[in-house]
């Protein structure tokens, strides 16, 4: 086998494997399906504020009752955001929107979970908050692979 061969096996396996993670990361499809769960949720949240409040404060008041009611309400105005993106923008505006809202959100839940430590907030989890940010970078870094679309 000679050098061109090897040459172009390699440079073929890597040109799969990173189409076929460009496939797995398309930004659209991440905004869309985070979009709908944020969506969902913050609905959830704001339905549900008086159980969520017993849940996250040791003796809840109607103003831990709005806080939770108005967490679900910009939940679900991100979430409609995040859905609205992922099926209008197209191209490299898709890729640059999902790039920066991902870092938008990460910075969010850590200053959120920091400020949760403070009070001593019943829905804190650092393992969430790894997790959720987690999800939210590989959604970034789709956005950053497909940054040359058109």
């Amino acid at each position: 086998m000679s050098n061109c061969n090897i040459k172009s096996i390699i440079t073929l396996g890597y040109t799969s494997s990173n189409m076929e993670i460009k496939t797995y990361l398309n930004p659209k499809w991440w905004l869309i399906v985070i979009g709908a769960i944020f969506f969902i949720l913050g609905a959830g949240n704001y339905l549900g504020a008086e159980g969520a409040s017993e849940n996250a404060y040791t003796d809840p008041t109607d103003r831990d009752i709005f806080y939770e009611q108005t967490f679900g309400l910009f939940s679900m105005a991100l979430g409609a955001m995040a859905l609205s993106t992922g099926m209008f923008v197209k191209g490299r505006g898709l890729a640059m929107l999902s790039i920066i809202s991902s870092v938008a959100v990460i910075i969010f839940l850590i200053l959120h979970y920091n400020a949760g430590e403070v009070v001593d907030y019943g829905y804190n989890n650092l393992a969430m908050t790894i997790t959720i940010s987690s999800i939210l970078g590989l959604m970034g870094v789709g956005g950053y692979l497909h940054l040359e679309n058109e």
